[in-house]
């Protein structure tokens, strides 16, 4: 045990975890739990709080797979990612690698079976997603459209999972389950076209490959929009609750404003910074919602 904690072993947790990604990941969880709980207290925080521990375990053995996937059908990748699961395999072996998975999935997977057996289900179904997503044998990736499906499911399963813990799923689960999901898709479709070159290299049959770079941008931009709209109308009509208007009508304005700043550059060159537009759009549309749920359920 000690050699273990004495070697270059434990780097592998500052170079061979995408923290940034588990983070923006288990915030669809997360927003799980806020809406389904009636009120917010510290003295009910535990479970909640042991809940997005089991979450982000989940996410980190989902990234990793998916590093270990990437390296098994392009061995060139980990060396030019800042973080990456394979980054040093004389470190940190493949097999190694995928026995952490492993063993992530079977206690994140068990805790929240524990808390809920549907909850344990739907988990389920989401780690059965990511093997056929991320295993170089039955990759997803070689088949148009069935990324952004697998990409809805990790937003859309973990999401409805917590929401289960703390409250029935109802229509309006189901509904914001299927906006998070799509816009998580539409997010693919933008990293699509950021590694073009290389998936195209692969093999891979993406979305983005079979349609084409500045259509498939342009597509992820409609979609965030419509989504938005769609939400806006459901909270019209009182299909989800009607203060989700406000966070959704900032949407509507976000992205056509975001197209209209951004006329000067071509976004399909310049696509890093049409992604990092994306999360600095959503981190304060989350925060307007968050915002919104504190207030209704103080």
């Amino acid at each position: 045990m000690a050699g273990i904690f004495n070697s270059k072993r434990l780097g592998f947790l500052l170079w061979g975890i995408r923290y940034d990604n588990i983070i923006f990941f288990t915030g669809f969880p997360v927003l799980g739990i806020l809406f389904s709980m009636s009120h917010f207290s510290l003295r009910d925080s535990l479970k909640p709080l042991i809940l997005v521990v089991l979450q982000a375990l989940f996410y980190t053995q989902l990234f990793a797979f998916n590093d270990w996937g990437d390296a098994q059908t392009d061995p060139a990748e980990p060396a030019s990612r800042n973080w990456h699961a394979l980054k040093h395999p004389e470190v940190v072996s493949g097999e190694q690698v995928a026995a952490f998975c492993l063993i992530l999935s079977l206690v994140s997977i068990a805790g929240i079976f524990y808390l809920s057996r549907l909850s344990g289900l739907l988990m389920l179904g989401a780690w059965l997603v990511s093997l056929f997503y991320s295993h170089p044998r039955l990759s997803l990736k070689k088949f148009p459209g069935l990324t952004e499906l697998a990409h809805l499911a990790f937003a859309a399963l973990p999401f409805l999972a917590s929401w289960n813990i703390f409250q029935q799923l109802s229509g309006e689960a189901f509904i914001l389950a299927g906006f998070f999901g799509v816009v998580l898709a539409s997010g693919n479709i933008a990293n699509q076209v950021e590694h073009f070159d290389q998936e195209l290299g692969l093999g891979l049959r993406t979305s983005t490959i079979f349609f084409g770079k500045r259509p498939a941008y342009r597509l992820s931009v409609w979609m965030f929009f419509l989504s938005a709209c769609a939400l806006f109308g459901l909270a019209m009509q009182g299909l989800v609750s009607g203060w989700i208007k406000w966070p959704s009508l900032f949407l509507m304005f976000a992205w056509p404003a975001c197209a209209l700043v951004s006329r000067k550059w071509d976004m399909v060159k310049e696509i890093k910074k049409f992604r990092a537009l994306i999360r600095v759009v959503y981190l304060l549309f989350s925060l307007i919602l968050i915002a919104e749920l504190f207030w209704n359920k103080r």
